[in-house]
């Protein structure tokens, strides 16, 4: 559901955003993030990667995926190997 803004001056400054930026309450609390419209769709923008390069990277026939039992055996192994 959309939120509306209904204060100029909030409205003027996310309109002026070039970046996601994020979006806090009057205590200082994380609200979310806002995204501006002009910037390519980001689902995920604490990734970095538009949703185009994720698309790409899925569809990429030399992309080498990982089960988790293989994740998760790696990192028992860098567990196992860290002091």
């Amino acid at each position: 559901m959309p939120i509306t803004i209904l204060d100029e001056s909030t409205a003027a400054a996310l309109a002026t955003a070039s970046s996601p930026q994020e979006v806090r309450g009057p205590d200082g609390a994380l609200l979310g993030q806002f995204i501006p419209a002009s910037l390519p769709k980001v689902s995920f923008p604490e990734f970095g990667v538009t949703d185009e390069e994720l698309e790409r990277q899925l569809k990429d026939p030399n992309s080498r995926w990982h089960t988790p039992e293989e994740v998760m055996a790696r990192l028992r192994e860098i567990d196992r190997c860290s002091p």
